[in-house]
């Protein structure tokens, strides 16, 4: 029998703006465990919650609303991998919970996600510390 050949994971960039996102996603994190209490889902499924994670409601890949904290929940990793099976069940309990603001603001940005905004990270991120520095 062969045995499968594994390849190099690809190194992460060190592009300014790669190294300020990673900078993001590591205060969003703060901010989201803090805000959630820990995994959002805890009291709806039996989820461990050891290891935990920020997830956004709309993709990364969206640069409106990447460092959006209201947009961001806080997931363990096991109901992140079940999410990645259940999407859609996975949205509509996220919809029960979070509160009506927060769910019309995640309906407009969705409308809104095909529309291209640049943004200016240095900012953002400054503007995400002042949020954890307040919580």
């Amino acid at each position: 029998m062969k045995r499968k050949k594994y390849t190099r994971l690809k190194p992460q960039s060190s592009h300014p703006a790669a190294l300020l996102k990673q900078e993001i996603q590591s205060v969003l994190r703060e901010i989201v465990i803090i805000r959630d209490g820990g995994c959002i889902l805890r009291k709806l499924r039996h989820c461990l919650g050891t290891v935990l994670q920020a997830d956004h409601l709309i993709t990364r890949g969206n640069s409106a609303t990447y460092s959006d904290p209201r947009l961001v929940v806080c997931v363990c990793r096991d109901c992140h991998y079940w999410k990645s099976w259940n999407k859609e069940q996975y949205d509509s309990i996220i919809r029960s919970i979070l509160p009506k603001d927060r769910l019309d603001l995640w309906e407009r940005c969705l409308r809104d996600s095909w529309r291209p905004v640049k943004m200016d990270w240095k900012k953002e991120i400054v503007g995400l510390k002042e949020i954890l520095k307040n919580l």
